[in-house]
């Protein structure tokens, strides 16, 4: 059974998720926070399903061991697949895109657009609870951007690199503002958000729609409702978990404005 002092965990294929830890903080400061990042195999939009959900499986693993009292999948790709489970973990899973269709449901916009991972464009999911669960009727129309969260992971606090960054947007975002005018745009893979500074300075009309406080939010309201808020004095840590190259991440972590970092660990990648 979870004990309210017992930690929260958030799991992406890589730093992207950094965007759920910071929503999490700034809305649950008391909260202890666990986080891992499979560095060793981003994008996941570029595996094939089964070795999505292995992957996906392994980090489950890793927090149902660390007892999490809920688990908030930032990877929107892994997110795809959670419908399709049976069991996924021994607590309360959040999905980040579940997250941005409760968003866009209470918006009132006639076109949507998605930008994702090409493996959640494909998928065709967001289109589909978006619509489901919107009270009006709305065009959803979806980008799958095959570099844009690779190049968001390898860039940030890098100015030559993030011109890359700027260019890929306005290839895959910018025929949905300028030629199909889309109302608002769901940031589809929690790498996005990252650099939403980037696509507001380019698309300054555009309303953006972030999973990640959604999430925070969702989170939020069933600790509540379960007795599950933290008891402690003081705010919560941060413990980084990765896959991948420990001292990106303690990097990205502060450029990212992460608060309360008590460790970044590596942990053995899964072998493929």
């Amino acid at each position: 059974m979870s004990h309210p002092n017992s930690p929260v965990g958030i799991l992406d294929s890589g730093i992207g998720g950094f965007s759920v830890v910071k929503q999490v903080q700034r809305l649950l400061p008391e909260e202890e926070l666990l986080y891992f990042g499979d560095g060793a195999h981003i994008p996941y939009g570029n595996h094939p399903e089964e070795r999505i959900a292995a992957l996906a499986r392994y980090m489950f693993r890793f927090m149902e061991e660390r007892e999490v009292k809920a688990l908030l999948v930032a990877c929107n790709t892994i997110s795809c697949l959670l419908d399709r489970w049976e069991d996924t973990a021994a607590c309360p899973v959040f999905s980040a895109v579940q997250a941005g269709a409760d968003a866009v449901s209470g918006l009132e916009v006639d076109k949507v657009g998605v930008i994702s991972t090409v493996f959640t464009h494909r998928a065709g999911i967001y289109p589909q609870k978006i619509l489901a669960q919107s009270p009006r009727k709305l065009v959803v129309l979806s980008c799958g951007c095959p570099d844009l969260a690779r190049l968001v992971e390898h860039s940030l606090g890098d100015p030559a690199r993030m011109v890359r960054v700027e260019e890929e947007l306005r290839r895959e975002l910018g025929p949905m503002v300028l030629e199909d005018e889309v109302d608002c745009c769901v940031l589809g893979c929690t790498h996005y958000p990252l650099v939403a500074d980037r696509i507001r300075r380019l698309y300054p009309d555009l309303l953006l729609i972030d999973p990640a406080e959604e999430m925070a939010r969702a989170l939020e309201a069933h600790l509540d409702r379960e007795g599950l808020r933290a008891a402690r004095e003081g705010p919560g840590s941060l413990t980084v978990y990765t896959t991948g190259d420990v001292a990106e991440y303690a990097l990205r972590a502060r450029q990212v404005g992460l608060e309360r970092v008590a460790g970044v660990e590596h942990y053995p990648p899964m072998a493929l």
